[in-house]
């Protein structure tokens, strides 16, 4: 009795299976999807998300009572490698891999296998739990190193071959996987963002064009590159590898991923950029005046843009000469987001009026719609700055020594200059003269300008001059900035006696020379008074009417200057050597 009971309980749990079974086996894909059925745009993504949704949620590693598999578990059925079933196919290299080289978190194997969030776990910040982060749908079979070294970047075309995945690039934030799997991994991210949309404490997933969310604002929601990706499920249709993973998925966890069944609601939820990118900021703005003459020009646009084909070219306005053309690729045109910097490597012409040119196609976006280019002369122009006059030499040179007394000044400028309404001024440590730039002892000569001096200077003396900053001025009234510090123009004058010549006939002298404790005076019978003075000019002993002998026991050894005033006025000096 017993065992006849049993043996109806098991057919009766047989034809239960095989009817669920067979019920399941007749939902076909139109079925499935029959609510999604005529719709576009948002309300096709929203009716995706409700059938897409409500489905089996596994456990990433740790199983609960009632859970069939976990994700590592799921991966050996959905990734199995189809002429080795002992083996799964990772997702990046695409090399044939025997499942028990499992990553086992102790070993790090470098070429065992782990679990690949195609839609990069931090970008939501929605890491392993059940939901998004244990969808299958997105996780993938991947070499270990490799799944490293592809990080949370966002899926986009070029940069440097990887060492191992030979078959894919890389650069700062951005993975291009093989050409094999590109609609692949398109299809994963735009399923996970159909799928996810911000319920039941869900991320609310979206897709970008925006590549700072790529590896600066990573744990924002967002992801892409879209339109790449977009592009990417175009070139890598569909292929039966793909629907029987779909059909794998779809038994373990309950729900399909719409765009391997319909490839191309794609393009009808996201519909390709078909629009130009569009000027919305001219730097410096179109008739602009006062530019300087080295600097960057900036267009920005209404979205981000991308190097593209052809040539900037800047222009003369008014004769619509060349004055420089820069072709790609160029290091002096920088595309960064949405705009397009212009460094010419010449210098503007000093109030020249310029134009821009740029060709069609030399700035594209992200979908590779050209931005149409400026032919128009009046669109993007500006007129250079005239800049002040600057010194190009000084006469005598700056710091220079042994300057005769009777010397005048000169200076060359590198533009014309002519009057202003300052002054030159001629300063030592004691005194200060002033010399109007208008003044007849000033003549100018195009570029130079000549002060003449009425008086000589004085010998062995430091002189520091500066100038008024709007003694000089251009042609079109640009004031020179002026000098007002001693260091910018200083020389010394020369000594017509030195140590050497301590005993000229009839001239005021000294001897020794090197001294020790005193000096000895010769030629006295005209001198009315005699100081010593320091290198910087300050005096340091004053004698009048000096005696035969001079004590300089207590000054400190070094270098000095010894000058004589006769009675009409004249000063001789003479250095002295204290030893």
């Amino acid at each position: 009795m017993i065992r006849t009971l049993h043996v109806k309980i098991l057919f009766f749990l047989s034809v239960f299976v095989a009817f669920a079974l067979s019920a399941t086996a007749q939902t076909s894909i139109e079925e499935y999807y029959q609510n999604a059925a005529g719709k576009t745009g948002d309300e096709l993504k929203t009716a995706l998300h409700s059938i897409i949704r409500n489905h089996t949620e596994l456990p990433y590693t740790t199983k609960d009572a009632g859970d069939q598999y976990n994700v590592w578990e799921a991966l050996k059925i959905t990734d199995e490698d189809p002429t080795n079933t002992d083996n799964i196919l990772l997702i990046y290299t695409g090399r044939s891999e025997v499942k028990t080289r499992q990553d086992d978190g102790v070993s790090n194997d470098p070429d065992s296998w782990n679990r690949e969030h195609i839609w990069a776990k931090s970008h939501g910040d929605f890491g392993t739990e059940r939901g998004a982060g244990t969808d299958i749908h997105h996780l993938r079979a991947c070499d270990r190193s490799v799944n490293t070294d592809r990080s949370n970047k966002f899926f986009d075309n070029g940069g440097t071959v990887h060492s191992e995945a030979a078959e894919c690039k890389f650069d700062g934030d951005s993975w291009e996987p093989r050409d094999a799997v590109k609609g692949d991994i398109a299809r994963m991210i735009l399923y996970m963002a159909v799928c996810y949309e911000g319920e039941n404490g869900d991320p609310d997933l979206e897709m970008t064009n925006d590549m700072t969310y790529s590896m600066v604002n990573y744990s924002a929601p967002f992801f892409g590159k879209l339109s790449t990706l977009l592009v990417w499920n175009t070139q890598d249709p569909v292929d039966e590898a793909e629907k029987a993973r779909n059909e794998k998925v779809y038994t373990i966890q309950g729900n399909r991923n719409p765009f391997i069944d319909y490839p191309e609601w794609a393009d009808e939820i996201w519909p390709p950029d078909t629009e130009s990118p569009a000027i919305t900021e001219l730097s410096p703005v179109n008739n602009s005046i006062g530019v300087s003459l080295t600097a960057n020009l900036i267009i920005k646009f209404n979205e981000d843009i991308k190097e593209g084909t052809g040539s900037v070219t800047i222009k003369r306005y008014n004769d619509e000469t060349t004055f420089e053309t820069l072709t790609i690729p160029s290091a002096r045109l920088t595309y960064s987001g949405n705009q397009l910097l212009i460094n010419s490597e010449a210098k503007y012409e000093e109030g020249v009026r310029y134009y821009v040119v740029i060709d069609n196609g030399v700035v594209t976006d992200a979908s590779s719609n050209a931005f149409d280019g400026i032919s128009d002369k009046t669109i993007w122009n500006f007129t250079a700055t005239y800049t002040p006059p600057v010194i190009t030499e000084f006469t005598p040179a700056d710091k220079s020594e042994n300057i005769p007394i009777s010397t005048n000044l000169k200076i060359t400028f590198d533009k014309e200059v002519q009057a202003g309404n300052g002054s030159i001024r001629i300063l030592t440590n004691g005194s200060e003269t002033a010399i109007a730039a208008s003044d007849a002892l000033v003549t100018y000569n195009g570029t130079q300008v000549s002060i003449d001096l009425s008086d000589d200077l004085e010998t062995g003396t430091e002189y520091y001059i500066n100038i008024d900053n709007n003694a000089f001025v251009s042609a079109q009234d640009i004031a020179f900035a002026g000098i007002s510090t001693p260091t910018d123009w200083s020389f010394t004058t020369e000594n017509p006696t030195g140590i050497d010549d301590v005993y000229t006939d009839g001239i005021p002298s000294f001897y020794p020379n090197p001294a020790v404790n005193e000096i000895r005076l010769k030629n006295m019978n005209d001198v009315e008074s005699m100081y010593i003075s320091n290198l910087t000019g300050r005096n340091i002993m004053e004698i009048k009417s000096p005696d035969t002998r001079i004590s300089i026991s207590k000054l400190p050894k070094g270098m000095y200057f010894v000058t004589f005033v006769t009675f009409d006025g004249k000063r001789i000096t003479k250095k002295l050597l204290k030893q």
